[in-house]
């Protein structure tokens, strides 16, 4: 499955985002979450935390106050969660 065929709008603008080269300093946090929200599912634990489960694969957000997502290593780990979970996680039997 190709993620951004089930995409539009706000979503696809974000995805995109997270992918964009150079990367983008105009990604909001709330965008991200929406994002993950659509293709996954989203846990808030009780330190704050989102923990995102998408096809088998985990990625835990920490809580901040920041409005956007600034850092390069943090877009770099939003683009490799995408890039693990895009297809189902496959159990060797």
């Amino acid at each position: 499955m190709n993620t951004t065929t089930s995409l539009t709008g706000s979503h696809l603008r974000t995805y995109e985002r997270i992918f964009q080269h150079p990367i983008s300093h105009n990604l909001e946090w709330r965008d991200v979450r929406a994002l993950f929200g659509k293709l996954g599912t989203i846990e808030e634990e009780a330190n704050g935390n989102l923990k995102v489960s998408r096809n088998g694969h985990t990625l835990v957000l920490h809580s901040t106050s920041a409005k956007d997502v600034t850092e390069m290593d943090e877009v770099m780990a939003l683009r490799h969660f995408l890039e693990r979970s895009e297809a189902p996680q496959i159990n060797p039997t």
